[in-house]
């Protein structure tokens, strides 16, 4: 799968690539890509 630079996508798959992230943050950016999973590709 392509890596996502910038825009939401790109800061959610940070977020969940990052360590620091709060559990809370990480499950939004989950979701935030899975949506988007589902809608682009």
């Amino acid at each position: 799968m392509a890596v996502h630079h910038g825009g939401k996508v790109g800061k959610a798959g940070k977020t969940l690539s990052n360590k620091n992230s709060s559990s809370s943050a990480k499950s939004k950016a989950g979701t935030t890509l899975a949506n988007h999973k589902n809608k682009c590709h």
